[in-house]
Parts: C-alpha cells; sequence; structure tokens
C-alpha cells in the first residue's frame, strides 16, 4: 500500500484524478496534505511554487509533476506533459513503473564523469574537476543519460528539452552541446557527447 500526495489548485482535475485513483487503487491512501508522514510520492499539478516548496523539504520522495508548459524539471523526477492519459498514468503507478530508475537525488555516472542533476554539477575522475552546469545543460545530458544507448536526433532533443516552438531551430541544440562540450572538456576530460548520424548520445 502506498500512501499517494495529490497536489492541485484545479479543483475539477484534483477531483477526478482522486476519484480514479480510489476506483483502480483502492488499497492505495490518497491525500492531499503534505505535512502528513510516510508520504510515498507526491503528484503536483502545474504549481510551480509548491513543486520547489516539495522538492526543497522531501529530498527523498519522488514528484511527479503535471505541466502543459514545461518539459523537464531539476525538481521533479518526471515531468508529464498535458495532456495525458489517466489511465495509463494510473497503471504505472499501480505498476511502480511511473518514476524513471534514476532518482534526482543519485548521481549519473558515465564514462569517468559524475553528474549531480541537484547541485548542477559534473565531475571528472579524470581531472578532479568540478565543473558548475546551468539547468538547461543539466536537462540536455539526463535526456541523452535516460536514453542511452539510443542516438537522440536533434529534434528530439529540440522537441523534450525546450518543448516545441516556432522560434526554436536545431541551431539551438548546436551551440548548446558546443558550449556543454566546452565547459565540461576544457580541463582534458575525455568527450562528454558524441555526434552520431546527425544525432547525439553520451560517451559511455
Amino acid at each position: 500500500m502506498k500512501k499517494i500526495c495529490i497536489i492541485s489548485d484545479n479543483e475539477l482535475f484534483f477531483e477526478d484524478f482522486l476519484s480514479q485513483l480510489k476506483f483502480f487503487i483502492p488499497e492505495d491512501n490518497i491525500t492531499s496534505d503534505i505535512k502528513e508522514e510516510n508520504i510515498d510520492m507526491f503528484l503536483v499539478d502545474e504549481n510551480d511554487a509548491i513543486l520547489e516548496t516539495i522538492y526543497q523539504e522531501y529530498k527523498t520522495i519522488p514528484i511527479a509533476f503535471f505541466s502543459d508548459k514545461t518539459v523537464a524539471s531539476s525538481y521533479a523526477d518526471i515531468v508529464i506533459t498535458k495532456p495525458f492519459s489517466l489511465l495509463d498514468i494510473i497503471k504505472s503507478i499501480k505498476e511502480n513503473k511511473l518514476f524513471p530508475k534514476v532518482r534526482r537525488k543519485e548521481c549519473l555516472n558515465f564514462k569517468e564523469y559524475s553528474l549531480f542533476p541537484v547541485k548542477k554539477e559534473i565531475s571528472s575522475s579524470k581531472n578532479n574537476k568540478i565543473i558548475k552546469l546551468t539547468e538547461k545543460e543539466v536537462t540536455i545530458l539526463k535526456y541523452l543519460y535516460n536514453n542511452i544507448p539510443n542516438i537522440i536526433s536533434k529534434e528530439e532533443l529540440l522537441e523534450n528539452v525546450w518543448g516545441y516552438s516556432i522560434e526554436m531551430t536545431t541551431h539551438t541544440i548546436e551551440t548548446h552541446i558546443y558550449r556543454l562540450r566546452q565547459k565540461i572538456e576544457q580541463y582534458g576530460g575525455s568527450q562528454v557527447i558524441i555526434t552520431e548520424n546527425n544525432g547525439y548520445r553520451l560517451n559511455i
């Protein structure tokens, strides 16, 4: 049995989600009080301020964030873009498959690198340097990491890191990747991102 905390300012969304969870997963305990003890997961709808507050106060509890604006966040373990299938989400919760294998509080390791998404830092065991990253740079690396060993096209990165925007082009990706490589590899570290078949993958 899990204790699930739903946070939403949208009353219709909240009531619908609550009723569906209670119907399909009656064995789970559903609450909207973030102060309750022994919460197993947070489901946060749209509220960026609440998301950051929960992230700061409950470092070890997984957070899913529902949004029609954000496609990635350093504060959530997973961002679920609206519109979505409520039944698919409930099925993932029931089968314990909603969250990625690598949580936000963990370190992602590849080649000689260790990426700390929450701290927005990456270090290399080769030169012992710690490099500060921007949130967008972290999101790029996390997306490539979560899709190892696939080659990710520029268009896919653009859609999943920036979200669809008519003003954005693949040149945006190329510029960010170039600067990210320069920043991380400036002290003699291994190549961090490899270009292959007009796409990108992490060097593993």
